[in-house]
Protein backbone atom coordinates (compact mmCIF):
# COMPACT_ATOMS: atom_id res chain seq x y z
CA UNK A 1 0.00 0.00 0.00
CA UNK A 2 1.29 3.46 -0.90
CA UNK A 3 1.83 5.82 1.96
CA UNK A 4 -0.27 9.01 1.91
CA UNK A 5 2.86 11.20 2.12
CA UNK A 6 4.36 9.62 -1.02
CA UNK A 7 1.09 10.05 -2.92
CA UNK A 8 0.82 13.69 -1.78
CA UNK A 9 4.35 14.46 -2.97
CA UNK A 10 3.70 12.86 -6.39
CA UNK A 11 0.44 14.80 -6.77
CA UNK A 12 2.20 18.03 -5.74
CA UNK A 13 4.93 17.57 -8.38
CA UNK A 14 2.39 16.68 -11.06
CA UNK A 15 -0.06 19.50 -10.32
CA UNK A 16 2.61 22.19 -9.85
CA UNK A 17 4.29 21.32 -13.13
CA UNK A 18 7.51 20.28 -11.42
CA UNK A 19 8.33 16.93 -12.88
CA UNK A 20 11.48 15.43 -11.42
CA UNK A 21 11.39 12.75 -14.09
CA UNK A 22 11.88 15.18 -17.01
CA UNK A 23 15.39 15.99 -18.27
CA UNK A 24 16.67 19.50 -17.45
CA UNK A 25 15.79 22.23 -19.98
CA UNK A 26 19.45 22.64 -20.89
CA UNK A 27 19.78 19.00 -21.96
CA UNK A 28 18.78 20.08 -25.49
CA UNK A 29 22.29 21.57 -25.69
CA UNK A 30 24.07 18.25 -25.06
CA UNK A 31 26.80 17.51 -27.57
CA UNK A 32 29.55 19.26 -29.52
CA UNK A 33 29.03 22.57 -31.32
CA UNK A 34 31.23 24.51 -33.74
CA UNK A 35 31.85 28.08 -32.61
CA UNK A 36 32.26 30.69 -35.36
CA UNK A 37 33.07 34.32 -34.57
CA UNK A 38 31.67 36.83 -37.08
CA UNK A 39 35.02 38.66 -37.09
CA UNK A 40 37.88 36.35 -36.06
CA UNK A 41 40.48 39.14 -36.25
CA UNK A 42 43.93 37.77 -35.41
CA UNK A 43 42.45 34.29 -34.96
CA UNK A 44 41.60 33.71 -38.63
CA UNK A 45 41.98 30.00 -39.42
CA UNK A 46 41.39 28.83 -35.83
CA UNK A 47 38.50 26.38 -35.41
CA UNK A 48 36.59 26.31 -32.13
CA UNK A 49 34.34 23.67 -30.60
CA UNK A 50 32.21 23.86 -27.45
CA UNK A 51 31.02 20.79 -25.54
CA UNK A 52 27.85 20.71 -23.41
CA UNK A 53 27.10 17.83 -21.04
CA UNK A 54 23.77 16.00 -20.62
CA UNK A 55 22.49 18.70 -18.23
CA UNK A 56 23.29 21.47 -20.73
CA UNK A 57 26.36 22.77 -18.92
CA UNK A 58 29.30 24.05 -20.96
CA UNK A 59 32.22 21.78 -20.00
CA UNK A 60 35.02 22.74 -22.42
CA UNK A 61 36.03 24.85 -25.39
CA UNK A 62 38.73 23.63 -27.78
CA UNK A 63 40.66 25.78 -30.26
CA UNK A 64 42.51 24.12 -33.15
CA UNK A 65 44.96 26.00 -35.35
CA UNK A 66 45.54 25.22 -39.04
CA UNK A 67 48.77 23.42 -38.13
CA UNK A 68 46.83 21.03 -35.88
CA UNK A 69 47.92 22.48 -32.53
CA UNK A 70 45.08 22.50 -30.01
CA UNK A 71 44.29 24.12 -26.69
CA UNK A 72 41.37 23.15 -24.48
CA UNK A 73 39.82 25.40 -21.85
CA UNK A 74 38.10 23.54 -19.00
CA UNK A 75 34.86 25.45 -18.41
CA UNK A 76 33.38 23.18 -15.74
CA UNK A 77 33.13 26.25 -13.48
CA UNK A 78 30.97 28.09 -16.05
CA UNK A 79 27.35 28.95 -15.32
CA UNK A 80 25.02 27.93 -18.17
CA UNK A 81 21.36 28.97 -18.14
CA UNK A 82 18.75 28.21 -20.78
CA UNK A 83 15.37 29.87 -20.26
CA UNK A 84 13.05 29.23 -23.18
CA UNK A 85 15.27 29.98 -26.19
CA UNK A 86 17.58 32.40 -24.33
CA UNK A 87 21.03 31.06 -23.45
CA UNK A 88 23.39 32.76 -21.01
CA UNK A 89 26.89 31.51 -20.23
CA UNK A 90 29.32 33.06 -17.78
CA UNK A 91 32.88 31.76 -17.54
CA UNK A 92 34.76 33.13 -14.52
CA UNK A 93 38.40 34.02 -14.92
CA UNK A 94 40.95 36.06 -13.02
CA UNK A 95 39.84 39.69 -12.92
CA UNK A 96 36.37 39.14 -14.38
CA UNK A 97 34.41 36.81 -16.62
CA UNK A 98 33.63 36.01 -20.22
CA UNK A 99 29.90 36.23 -20.90
CA UNK A 100 27.80 34.96 -23.80
CA UNK A 101 24.14 35.79 -24.40
CA UNK A 102 22.38 34.16 -27.32
CA UNK A 103 19.21 32.72 -28.81
CA UNK A 104 18.65 29.04 -29.56
CA UNK A 105 17.00 28.47 -32.95
CA UNK A 106 13.61 26.79 -33.21
CA UNK A 107 15.20 23.58 -34.57
CA UNK A 108 17.67 23.68 -31.61
CA UNK A 109 20.71 23.33 -33.88
CA UNK A 110 22.00 26.94 -33.97
CA UNK A 111 22.72 29.53 -31.30
CA UNK A 112 23.48 33.13 -32.29
CA UNK A 113 24.59 35.71 -29.78
CA UNK A 114 27.24 38.05 -28.51
CA UNK A 115 30.33 37.58 -26.39
CA UNK A 116 31.61 40.16 -23.94
CA UNK A 117 34.44 40.38 -21.44
CA UNK A 118 33.69 41.67 -17.95
CA UNK A 119 36.76 43.23 -16.33
CA UNK A 120 36.71 43.90 -12.58
CA UNK A 121 39.14 46.63 -11.51
CA UNK A 122 38.11 46.82 -7.87
CA UNK A 123 35.65 49.72 -7.64
CA UNK A 124 35.26 49.83 -11.41
CA UNK A 125 33.71 47.15 -13.61
CA UNK A 126 34.07 47.43 -17.39
CA UNK A 127 32.25 45.38 -20.03
CA UNK A 128 34.13 45.03 -23.32
CA UNK A 129 32.10 43.79 -26.30
CA UNK A 130 33.58 40.83 -28.12
CA UNK A 131 31.35 40.52 -31.17
CA UNK A 132 28.79 38.17 -32.63
CA UNK A 133 29.27 34.41 -32.38
CA UNK A 134 27.33 31.52 -33.91
CA UNK A 135 27.29 27.99 -32.51
CA UNK A 136 26.13 25.13 -34.73
CA UNK A 137 25.46 21.61 -33.51
CA UNK A 138 27.75 18.91 -34.90
CA UNK A 139 25.69 15.87 -35.86
CA UNK A 140 27.24 12.78 -34.32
Amino acid sequence: MLRPTFVAICVCFTVSGCNIFQPPAGSVLEGTWTVTPEDPGDFEGVEYEAVFDSRGNLTEITATREDGATATLDTSDATTTLEGDQLTISIPRAGGASAFEGTLSEDQNTITGSLSQEVDLGDLEIVLPGGTITLERIEE
